[in-house]
């Protein structure tokens, strides 16, 4: 548990739903908690203003001043942490909200619509802390020090195992940080935004991973003897910009002997006329040169519809936030992403990350996913764990991804 206690501060003018909802935070065992209950808005600004908060936790529909002012206010503060809005209004109005918030700044936000369960409600909290894990920027004082260290190989890789929701096989790997000797872990999508303004650093990166993940892919298997394992790399724009990133990756394969099949790459960047044209190189040499394309954040990041149905994805990757806003739009509808089929991409396989409970998973089943990531589908494993992880999937054998998975749409 973190030794300093995260501030919560709850606003409602019901003196009943306060109370509750401070007890059901006070039951969140994941950090231990302060909280301060506000009945008044103008109250509740005067105390955000003195700062130390890390959850606003709001209604909407106050007297005086109503819930979407107060986030207004709250914004104009310079607030930045995480906002969670209750009330009973629609999912919709409550998405809307949500997005303004969003754009007002305040990054992290989630909403609940009453009534909701103590899980759910425990739920959004974990979904919340968990983003703002991801999104804290890693203590780096020396770039050119960090990337010696990561080639003189000092570092561990973490993956997240991808499996499929109704049989629990595995799909595949998905790198999501670097493990440094002093115990820094870094996520692997903040370090690349981290490298993304220093020229060709994100490029050196995605070789140095590559190569190491040619050789775990040869050994296990050597010592698992499967030879279809698949791990899948997040790139951005910056490494779309280097000249033969790709053809260096794909030497490193063939000297391990190794696939290029057992190597994805996800994208969430959009790419636009602005683009370097390497960028659009790039692409056509991940896909003919055998590696596989992931859709990245669809419905959260900066791919647009042009790219999906420019580019040639072959798996879809949607978080559970998007899942939740899609459901607020479109109800439980296991046909959602029957969309895709406009975008030429009607066999690709979705799958469902970020999956933190049962409640979660239950979703991504309803909305069609037919694989997801996350700690309630499989915990983070370490690289010298993989080739157990591997040995232990049910039947023996990865799933094969280049062919259509079953819910995809």
């Amino acid at each position: 548990m973190d030794l300093k206690p995260k501030r919560f501060l709850i606003l409602d003018d019901q003196l009943v739903l306060r109370k509750l909802i401070s007890r059901q935070a006070s039951f969140f065992s994941r950090f231990a908690v302060e909280i301060d209950e506000f009945s008044d808005p103008a109250e509740a600004l005067r105390s955000i203003g003195e700062g130390g908060y890390h959850l606003v936790i709001t209604d909407i529909g106050m007297p005086g001043m109503n819930g979407i002012d107060f986030i207004k206010n709250v914004a104009r503060l310079g607030y930045q942490s995480a906002l969670l809005i209750i009330s009973g209004y629609d999912g919709k109005t409550l998405q809307t909200i949500a997005d303004m918030s969003i754009n007002l700044g305040i990054g992290c936000t989630r909403f609940l619509s009453k009534p909701y369960s103590a899980d759910a409600f425990v739920s959004s909290l974990n979904s919340i802390f968990n983003e703002m894990e991801r999104s804290e920027a890693p203590l780096i004082d020396d770039i050119a020090q960090l990337l010696a260290e990561l080639g003189g190989e000092s570092f561990r890789m973490e993956f997240a195992p991808v499996r499929s929701l109704s049989s629990h096989k595995l799909a595949s790997f998905s790198l999501r940080a670097l493990r440094l000797p002093d115990g820094r872990r870094l996520a692997f999508d903040r370090l690349l935004a981290l490298l993304a303004g220093r020229r060709m650093a994100s490029a050196a990166l995605l070789e140095i991973v590559v190569e190491r993940t040619a050789r775990l892919l040869q050994h296990i298997r050597l010592s698992a003897g499967i030879d279809d394992c698949r791990v899948d790399i997040r790139i951005d724009e910056a490494c779309l910009c280097a000249d033969n990133v790709f053809d260096r990756c794909s030497m490193a394969l063939q000297q391990y002997e190794v696939s290029p099949a057992c190597l994805g790459f996800e994208l969430a960047d959009g790419l636009n006329r602005r683009s370097d044209a390497v960028c659009f190189e790039n692409i056509s040499k991940i896909k003919y040169l055998g590696f596989h394309l992931l859709a990245d954040g669809f419905g959260q990041g900066s791919l647009t519809v042009s790219n999906l149905m420019r580019l040639p994805f072959d798996q879809v990757n949607v978080p559970l936030e998007a899942l939740q806003w899609m459901k607020a739009l479109l109800g439980e509808d296991p046909g959602a992403f029957r969309l895709l089929k406009s975008f030429g991409l009607a066999q690709t396989p979705v799958c469902a990350t970020g999956l933190e409970d049962e409640e979660g998973i239950a979703l991504a089943q309803a909305m069609g996913c037919g694989m997801g990531a996350g700690d309630a589908v499989s915990m983070i494993v370490p690289e010298d764990e993989l080739p157990l992880e591997v040995a232990a999937v049910p039947e023996g054998s990865p799933a094969l991804i280049g062919s259509p998975v079953e819910g995809a749409r």
